[in-house]
């Protein structure tokens, strides 16, 4: 079953999300390793440049060895960050440790190196003393904001890291801060403040991303539904019928779908006896949900025509209305149908409508019949109620008959006028008198899209077919 689009766009949001976050874990170990190297080697060359035995300076001073931790931490945190594959929990894991472990160096193993024995708790100190002392709300700004430029937590995340690090620094403030009580505890009350610059940056990249991914995941997603759409079009399109060009008869047709895919569909099948069975239907609606139910019909009038091919209109349109009623009109699709049979020995056409717009039969003389609906629509009345009959009239050499959708008569202009059948029918009389060549159905389209407005409000489709002369 298909995601819906939020929780598609959530949980690939996370993947990659999580590789993000490895990555910059990655970077955050190297940088970290980096910068505490550049301090123990700075150090070194301090300790170079007095006078004395190196060995013994080493030993009296304890200043590298929170800097060769440090090193030694984030090294190994590096190494099994990278040999591993880790979800986006493990390296908020990762990262939590990591930062933890720069707390208790910095608020933790550093005092105890400089303040070891631990000095008395309260002390009355100078002010220029007390203001000399290393500041743990700068500490803890520092660390936080570190670690929020190179792992993108989002704000939570963010916040239990601060929660993390305020905790040590409160128990650095008790063990190692000397000077007076009241400054002690102003300090303790404002080391949460520390954490507002990290904060307000993880809420900025983390909407910055989550709005950047989404554009690009829906876009990513209309571009392959794009392409999907264009090869379920050229599958779709196979359903439709050839034209025929030799013979008793001429039949073509244009179809513009008002989107990749449509609902109109047009049927031909010949029987033995040489007569040509044409079925015109227009499903409610457009787009995919019509072009699966097109691609159902379709199915349905090759079993029909297969198991007896000279099922005449009326007929086919019953038979049509039963499959509607059984399968599909209980989802809420329902189709307008015309059918027509032209047989070129007996020189009639045979048809049904069953709700559709008339279809137009031309006399080559300027004569016009109407071919008026005798059914209702499919799908709406079942068996036995439902009655559909064929229905005669003398289709001459030279002869045109011409079906249609309703999206070619219901298309407005730049003035919201709809063509109308009348519109429509005065069109096609007009071609018809004034085509030189056999088709016009290519013509009349071309007209429709003149008197339109805009894009196609609804798919077309002009289906022509013409008796020729012996």
């Amino acid at each position: 079953m298909a995601l819906p689009i939020d929780e598609e766009i959530s949980l690939a949001s996370e993947e990659r999300r999580s590789r993000w976050m490895h990555r910059r874990l990655l970077i955050f170990c190297i940088v970290s390793m980096a910068a505490a190297g550049v301090e123990v080697a700075v150090q070194l060359v301090m300790l170079l440049w007095k006078a004395g035995s190196v060995f013994d300076h080493l030993v009296a001073d304890y200043h590298l060895l929170p800097g060769a931790v440090t090193v030694l931490v984030f090294f190994f945190g590096y190494r099994r960050a990278r040999s591993r594959r880790l979800d986006r929990a493990a390296v908020i894991r990762y990262s939590f440790w990591l930062i933890l472990a720069s707390g208790v160096l910095a608020f933790l193993v550093r005092p105890l190196f400089v303040a070891f024995p631990i000095r008395t708790l309260v002390t009355d100190l100078p002010p220029e003393q007390v203001h000399s002392q290393p500041s743990l709300v700068g500490r803890v700004l520092v660390i936080h904001l570190v670690g929020a430029l190179f792992i993108p937590w989002t704000v939570r995340e963010a916040a239990r890291v601060l929660a993390a690090l305020c905790g040590l620094a409160m128990l650095s403030n008790i063990l190692f801060i000397q000077g007076a009580l009241g400054y002690r505890l102003i300090e303790a009350f404002i080391l949460p403040t520390a954490g507002i610059p990290g904060l307000l940056y993880c809420w900025f990249r983390y909407s910055r991303f989550r709005s950047r991914f989404t554009l690009e995941h829906v876009l990513g997603r209309y571009g392959q539904l794009q392409q999907e759409l264009q090869q379920a079009r050229s599958i779709h399109e196979m359903l439709f019928p050839g034209e025929i060009t030799e013979g008793p008869f001429r039949f073509r047709y244009c179809y513009e779908p008002m989107q990749q895919l449509g609902g109109d569909f047009v049927y031909a099948r010949r029987d033995e006896a040489d007569r040509l069975s044409v079925v015109v239907i227009d499903v409610t609606g457009h787009g995919i949900t019509a072009a699966l139910t097109v691609n159902r019909i379709g199915g349905e009038l090759d079993r029909l025509f297969g198991e007896r091919a000279d099922r005449p209109p009326g007929e086919v349109l019953t038979a049509l209305n039963r499959y509607f009623c059984v399968s599909i009109a209980r989802h809420g699709m329902y189709a307008t149908a015309v059918a027509v049979r032209h047989d070129p020995q007996s020189g009639q056409l045979e048809w049904a409508n069953a709700g559709h717009p008339p279809p137009f039969v031309l006399d080559g003389q300027g004569g016009c019949v109407a071919l008026d609906s005798n059914a209702v629509m499919l799908g709406v009345l079942d068996d036995p109620r439902y009655e559909c009959h064929t229905e005669a009239l003398p289709f001459a050499e030279g002869g045109r008959v011409v079906m249609y959708t309703d999206g070619a008569t219901e298309t407005h202009n730049g003035r919201s006028e709809m063509l109308d059948i009348e519109g429509f029918q005065r069109l096609l009389l007009d071609k018809a008198n004034r085509t030189e060549c056999d088709s016009i159905s290519e013509d009349v389209l071309r007209e429709v899209q003149r008197f339109r407005s805009g894009p196609p409000e609804d798919d077309i489709l002009i289906v022509e077919l013409i008796r020729t002369a012996t």
